[in-house]
């Protein structure tokens, strides 16, 4: 198709070799770029294209070039190079001196083009004097130099020698051949870069008001995917061209020629041969994607068929396009949430599945009975059907004969149905799919199997416009799956829906944000309310009850699936009473409160709901292997209506868990045949109830810390870095930066509720009305800076300015007084080793517990600033003081709890039980021993506050007692000398810290640890010459200058404060050995909570109401 339009090059001279033609090359070359002569660049496409040609004639082949035309400014390579009539290979030209290695160009525009050039598998660069040769990458460069320079030395530039150099890599270069792939998996590292590369250049294309690209978008969006954006259309397209020729390539066509590959395709893949068709006709020779000539001659590799499954009989195609989106666009396999689902998952569901249908719906023959129309919504590259049909053939064989395998395959043909967005999972889809079903000896639907490019989770009444004539089957194509939608009476809906969380949903992206499901069908005024759609059924629930905070956790793609499939499946037009859906997805909604909704739904709506929770968190306080490649927790549902709905009495719901590696959770799924087989749990029966069981045993009749102390808050959140570090000096010259700084929205690191251009309405006790940050003086006095309660043991300071903190927490701050202490644990995580309780006299940030997964997990002790108003449940410290027989002020309740949960006793002991993220307390009736606990908590909270609070008699505040650590070799205060690193030495009990030396530091206080964070390594870490954690703003770049006395005492007061801690371990152990041993309060016995209790107090309007009482800051 494209030799016959290049160009030839030159009149035919057959020099007599590669020297003498590289030296007429570079005498051409000199005397062009004599002053006055044209742009330099230009001036080498003559000599250079004489040298392409004699020295093809050298090596006995037929050379012809197209010089490129420049689509944008990074356009496309100057040649494609041709070698007897096949695409070798492409040519950038570089003007002389430039240097022909494109890694070391450092201008803009350079490194851009080569972002892009970089992914062709032959390219060659040169700028005369250089030649450098890619075959597969940046990392496979070959560099060779001419000894002179063309410009100035011409043909004396050329020695034998880089003659010689020069001819080895243009053999290589016009004699490429593309890699055979070995296997499906190479094929799809081979093809990703180049479909990016035919992505980028019909984005670049699209730029042009008048490029054919702009009017095929408009046209495949009216067809297909209404409101896709250019980015969306782009990828689209060069997902379909890729697939579309590698699926005709399979079904044996030269994918060389794209006639023939769109009639090779016409018979049972209709919609990629008409796309193809559509994305291909009407391109002049110029406008046809240098990346897609390169394609042809890669597929064109491919064996017709593809690869046999070997030895294991194994699907060569399973892992393929989850390899191939690795390579091709990580970011969109992650947005896309495309992950292989292993084999052992997927025929775990299809045979409990299967068991429901025979035994329970009356379904003799399972999936293959009449009228069981399964739909997998996002069929990704068919696995689930691929699933269910080879357990029915099997099935079919085994009961009733070989014989009986094709009917069975025909009607399976006609009743599964899948869902796909992507192009390339589809495209796979279709090719397994239909080949499993055609060597079962199916007759296939005219149109192939009944998989769709689609959106699932557009409107089911979307109006399809009327195509012309050469878009009517992507019309069609679109219209049979609105069909399946509205008209289709699914039974059963399975498989495997994509999970992330998207970017923040306006009605603009809609469609990108849950579509459908999360905002209805269009309204009267042309307006979408999401108060109107299905998903307001898992919403309302949550809002009713107070949890609106929790609600931006719901919004994620499994949920929208799920709901769809709830809907479709129970509650459409079409829906008939039975069913069943099972997915397995994230398992986030077993127990989150955003969920809660979701779970009543799920109930009101199912007979009975079956999880197997399969673990897998990756990032937690307990990791666990994933039978996935990912961090996020899963987990397999079955939930099954076996008639008409009863909405009143909630779906029994079971709970499973397999645990241990990945293997084992997948020998576990491989060995499941029916429900019996698993060992199942009931799950409590409330309509919002979490889906895992209530905790057995003595622990779980304890008193909840949630009931001990109600009103539980979340730390203060700045939503940036740089407001916070570990001295006061530095935040003062980062403030000065800020105020410096040409770009202060880019310093300050803006957010939706935080720019230099707004004022804030929230204030802190201690503010005024503040201006907006753009327009201070850059001499402007910087904000209070006060103690921060950063990590557990780790006081740094903050910019006390809620124009740089986007949640405050107003509450914490009206209710700080000189006696307040903010308790902190953690609840979105199960508790690891170390302390179940930590603590700050100062605000804490809300990762204070643990450095993540911080929520609402912060106990204040007073709910106001007097500290008269005590943060425990109502009644309580009266009924302990009828029990002890003397009064019991609400600080010895909070020493008390504080002895019981501030060491790594407690989390050891219960570590079991606290995998149900719940603390419970074991609450003595014994009222010397309460003493003795509450006085070990006493203790503990003086040292943990730094001397600041629980003060014993005769000692200052503000300081801890001196334990046996001393600063043995001093830090050096040079800045050259700020330290980069530390170390510790077991062996002599020593710890590094740049120049200085501590000691002695025992083992146990180096690995102390609050659920998986290391206290002194965290500590440290910070405090190093890069700093650690995220950096949010140029301004985290500035960091302290010098180690300072201050940091040296501060490092000396956690080491004592560690050792003072550690040694009262083991009288804390016994006390708790003691509690359990004697009578215990349960929960039962203790006063009900109000509700007003777990509200957060209320916040006084500092513009309208005089203090009460006077604030008191922290020591500043």
């Amino acid at each position: 198709m494209y030799p016959s339009e290049a160009l030839s090059i030159g009149a035919s001279i057959m020099p007599t070799d590669i020297l003498t033609s590289l030296r007429q090359f570079a005498a051409a070359v000199a005397d062009k770029l004599k002053p006055g002569t044209g742009e330099p660049e230009d001036q080498l496409r003559g000599p250079l294209e004489n040298f392409l040609r004699e020295a093809g004639e050298a090596f006995g082949m037929k050379v012809q070039a197209l010089g490129e035309v420049h689509v944008d400014d990074i356009g496309r390579p100057d040649y494609a190079v041709f070698c007897n009539s096949a695409l070798s290979g492409y040519l950038e030209l570089k003007h002389a001196g430039k240097g022909g290695d494109p890694r070391r160009y450092r201008v803009k525009h350079d490194k851009a083009q080569w972002e892009r050039f970089q992914n062709f598998p032959n390219i060659l660069y040169t700028d005369g004097n250089e030649w450098c040769l890619f075959q597969g990458g940046p990392e496979s460069g070959r560099l060779r130099r001419l000894s002179g320079s063309v410009e100035t030395d011409g043909a004396k530039a050329v020695t034998a020698e880089d003659a010689a150099s020069i001819e080895g890599l243009l053999r290589d270069f016009l004699t490429w051949n593309p890699i055979v792939p070995a296997n499906a998996s190479q094929l799809a590292e081979m093809l990703a870069p180049l479909c990016r590369l035919l992505r980028d250049e019909v984005k670049s294309a699209m730029a042009d008001k008048d490029s054919p690209f702009v009017q095929l978008a408009k046209e495949w969006r009216s067809t297909l995917f209404a409101g896709a954006d250019d980015d969306r259309f782009t990828d689209a397209y060069a997902q379909t061209v890729t697939f579309a020729l590698l699926l005709a390539r399979v079904e044996d066509a030269a994918a060389g020629d794209l006639e023939q590959s769109v009639k090779a395709l016409a018979s049972g893949h209709a919609l990629l041969s008409k796309a193809l068709k559509v994305l291909t006709d009407d391109l002049s020779p110029k406008e046809v994607p240098a990346s897609l000539k390169v394609l042809q001659r890669v597929i064109a590799q491919v064996s017709p068929g593809g690869w046999p499954g070997g030895k294991t009989g194994r699907d060569p195609w399973l892992y393929f396009y989850e390899d191939f989106l690795t390579k091709y666009d990580p970011a969109l396999r992650k947005d896309a949430g495309v992950y292989y689902t292993p084999v052992e998952v997927v025929q775990a569901q299809v045979r409990l599945v299967d068991r429901l249908l025979v035994r329970k719906l009356g379904k003799e023959h399972g999936f293959a009975s009449d009228h069981v129309f399964t739909l997998d919504p996002a069929v990704g590259t068919g696995t689930y059907l691929l699933g269910i049909i080879r357990h029915v053939l099997d099935a079919a064989a085994t009961e009733q004969g070989p014989g009986a395998v094709p009917g069975v395959a025909s009607s399976l043909a006609q009743q599964l149905n899948g869902f796909e967005l992507l192009v390339g999972p589809y495209a796979v889809a279709q090719l397994r799919v239909g080949r499993s079903l055609a060597e079962g000896g199916a007759t296939l639907p005219e149109e192939g199997p009944q998989i769709y490019l689609t959106d699932t989770l557009e409107s089911p009444t979307t109006t399809v416009e009327a195509p012309a004539l050469l878009y009517r089957e992507l019309s069609e194509q679109h219209k049979r799956a609105l069909a399946v939608k509205s008209s289709c009476p699914v039974l059963i809906c399975i498989g495997n829906p994509p999970y992330d969380r998207h970017e923040t949903a306006t009605e603009a992206n809609r469609k990108e944000t849950g579509g459908w499901v999360r905002w209805g069908d269009e309204g009267e005024n042309g307006t979408y309310s999401p108060e109107r759609a299905i998903l307001d059924d898992f919403a309302r629930p949550v809002r009713v009850s107070g949890g609106s905070v929790h609600l931006k956790n719901l919004y994620n793609f499994y949920v929208y699936f799920w709901r769809w499939a709830l809907w479709k499946v129970f509650e459409s037009d079409t829906a008939q009473g039975p069913g069943i859906v099972s997915f397995i997805t994230a398992s986030s909604y077993l127990d989150g409160p955003a969920f809660a909704g979701m779970r009543e739904r799920m109930r009101r709506l199912c007979d009975d709901v079956w999880i197997i929770d399969l673990g897998g968190e990756g990032r937690g306080t307990r990791q666990d292997e994933n039978v996935f490649n990912i961090q996020t927790p899963v987990a397999v549902a079955v939930a099954v209506r076996y008639g008409e709905a009863d909405a009143e009495t909630p779906a029994a719901v079971r709970y499973c868990r397999l645990s241990g590696s990945r293997e084992t959770k997948l020998h576990a799924l491989a060995s499941i045949t029916d429900f019996p087989d698993l060992a199942w749990n009931e799950c409590p029966s409330g309509w919002t109830d979490r889906f895992i069981p209530n905790g057995q045993g003595e622990f779980f009749a304890w008193p909840l810390l949630t009931d001990l102390m109600p009103w539980r808050h979340s730390g203060v959140e700045f939503k940036r870095t740089w407001p916070i570090a570990s001295d006061a000096e530095t935040l003062e010259r980062r403030w000065r930066a800020l105020l410096a700084a040409p770009d202060r929205a880019a310093a300050l690191r803006e957010t939706p509720g935080r720019k230099v251009n707004n004022t804030c309405s929230t204030r802190l006790p201690h503010e005024t009305k503040l201006p907006a940050l753009a327009v201070l003086g850059v001499d402007a006095a910087p904000p209070r800076i006060l103690p921060y309660g950063f990590r557990s043991f780790d006081l740094s300071y903050c910019l006390a300015d809620t124009r740089l903190c986007d949640r405050p927490r107003p509450s914490l701050w009206a209710a700080y007084g000189a006696r307040q202490i903010h308790f902190a644990t953690l609840f979105s995580q199960s508790l690891e080793h170390g302390p179940a309780l930590t603590l700050s006299s100062n605000f804490p940030d809300l990762h204070y517990f643990r450095g993540s997964y911080g929520g609402k997990d912060v106990f204040p002790l007073y709910r106001d600033a007097a500290g008269t108003q005590a943060n425990v449940c109502p009644g309580l410290l009266e009924l302990l003081a009828g029990a002890y027989g003397r009064a019991v002020p609400a600080e010895d309740f909070a020493c008390y709890l504080y002895g019981v949960l501030a060491h790594s006793g407690y989390t050891a002991r219960f570590h079991t039980e606290l995998g149900n993220k719940e603390i419970h307390i074991p609450l003595t009736r014994d009222a010397e021993l309460f003493q003795r606990v509450a006085a070990l908590g006493r203790k503990l909270i003086w040292l943990h506050s730094y001397g600041e609070r629980m003060v014993p008699e005769g000692q200052t505040p503000g300081r801890v007692p001196p334990g046996q650590a001393r600063c043995l070799t001093s830090v050096s205060d040079a800045p050259a000398d700020y330290p980069e690193t530390f170390g510790y030495e077991e062996a002599t009990r020593t710890l590094t810290v740049g120049t200085g030396t501590f000691g002695p530091v025992a083992p146990e206080s180096w690995a102390f640890e609050v659920s998986g964070r290391h206290v002194l390594e965290s500590w440290l870490k910070y405090r190093m010459k890069a700093g650690a954690g995220k950096k949010s703003s140029p301004l985290d770049a500035i960091r302290p200058e010098r180690w300072t006395a201050a940091y040296t005492s501060a490092l000396l007061n956690l080491l004592w404060v560690l050792e003072a801690t550690l040694a009262t371990y083991p009288e804390q152990e016994a006390t708790m050995g003691a509690i359990l041993e004697g009578p215990l309060f349960s929960a039962e016995e203790l006063p009900t909570v109000p509700e007003s209790a777990r509200k957060a107090p209320e916040k006084p309007d500092d513009a309208k109401k005089p203090k009460q009482v006077k604030f008191v800051l922290p020591m500043e």
